[in-house]
């Protein structure tokens, strides 16, 4: 007997302490926390998309519970895969339509126009990639030189335009976009070969084409073009038939008119835009895209003077029913309470998450 209850005692012992490492709280468990700081691609020094992300990341770091460091790329291709597969970086900047070719891994949602140049497909899918938030537009257009007697789009049949774009493969889509909403397509027109967009854009200044298939508002070339030779930019279609084929070439873009002012716009100018997507992926807890983009919501007059591509980047436009992937869970969480999100978002989410398209059904 004596023995029995002693046995019996270090039985309980060692069934206590079992079960108390069982059901304990792992390590691997306590590191779901949200992290102290997080990493945020970009594209390189000087353009665009790092001034956005720095001026981001700024505001989230000053404002929020998580520390931001910008890590510039060349672009998304170098960032997206590692984001994919482990996480890293936490966060990246990329536009819309580029978003749904990473995610799918497809080049576009629907067949190019006949004629078109076979264009490879940049990415394989990444399935794993989310949205944290969209953003503000970005604008482009066909410019001409502004003594040209090339009017609109549908003037250009027969003339030349830039085209090839080896450097730059995202141009010939985007060019095929600007046609399509006037109903064309690259056979309409003689082509010029360039490089990329600069270099299309000095074959307009230079008199080589008469437009360059596209080019950005506020870009440094067009602005040199417009001091030293005069440009313009023609406005784009807004026939519905062909903003639907457009959309199937660039997907997330849109037809919306742009204020005289800039480079290149000597009056309002119906053009081509597409939203800028703050990207995330599965990797990231739901509590830290849910401060980040409350952060961004409640700050975001902090942004403005920052740079001129983060004017109007508020929360109505965190939510759009252009968006081209899925949204992240802990972003979803925030834009319910604050009453951003609808039931047609529920439905555009579901069919987001099979890789397509609510705007194009």
């Amino acid at each position: 007997m004596s023995f029995r209850r002693p046995f019996r005692f270090l039985v309980l012992v060692a069934g206590f302490f079992a079960t108390h490492l069982l059901f304990a709280p792992r390590p691997a468990e306590a590191q779901k926390e949200p992290p102290r700081s997080v990493s945020f691609g970009t594209h390189a020094i000087g353009s665009v998309f790092n001034s956005v992300g720095t001026g981001l990341a700024k505001v989230a770091t000053d404002r929020g519970s998580v520390r931001v460091v910008v890590q510039p790329f060349s672009g998304p291709p170098a960032w997206v895969p590692t984001m994919n597969r482990e996480g890293k970086p936490e966060i990246g900047i990329i536009n819309v339509s580029e978003a749904w070719q990473a995610y799918t891994g497809k080049n576009t949602p629907k067949p190019l126009p006949a004629g078109s140049p076979e264009v490879k497909a940049p990415y394989p899918a990444n399935s794993n990639l989310r949205m944290l938030n969209m953003g503000t537009d970005l604008a482009i257009g066909m410019p001409v030189r502004a003594d040209s007697p090339v009017k609109s789009i549908t003037d250009m049949k027969g003339k030349r335009i830039t085209w090839g774009y080896p450097a730059f493969p995202a141009g010939i889509l985007a060019g095929l976009s600007l046609l399509a909403t006037c109903g064309m397509s690259i056979q309409d027109v003689g082509t010029v070969p360039v490089a990329e967009v600069v270099s299309g854009v000095r074959a307009v200044m230079e008199g080589r084409a008469d437009a360059a298939a596209t080019a950005a508002i506020g870009m440094g070339i067009v602005t040199e073009a417009d001091v030293k030779v005069g440009i313009r930019f023609l406005p784009v279609c807004q026939d519905a038939e062909g903003i639907r084929v457009a959309q199937g070439i660039m997907p997330g873009g849109h037809v919306k008119v742009r204020s005289a002012g800039p480079s290149g716009l000597k009056q309002d100018t119906p053009l081509w835009h597409y939203g800028i997507v703050v990207a995330t992926s599965t990797h990231m807890a739901d509590e830290t895209a849910y401060s980040l983009v409350k952060t961004w919501a409640e700050h975001w007059k902090e942004l403005e003077p920052i740079h001129p591509q983060l004017r109007g980047w508020r929360p109505e436009v965190f939510v759009q029913k252009l968006a081209t992937i899925p949204f992240h869970p802990g972003a979803i969480k925030y834009f319910k309470e604050a009453k951003l999100w609808s039931a047609e978002m529920d439905r555009n989410q579901e069919v987001l998450l099979r890789g397509e398209l609510p705007f194009l059904k």
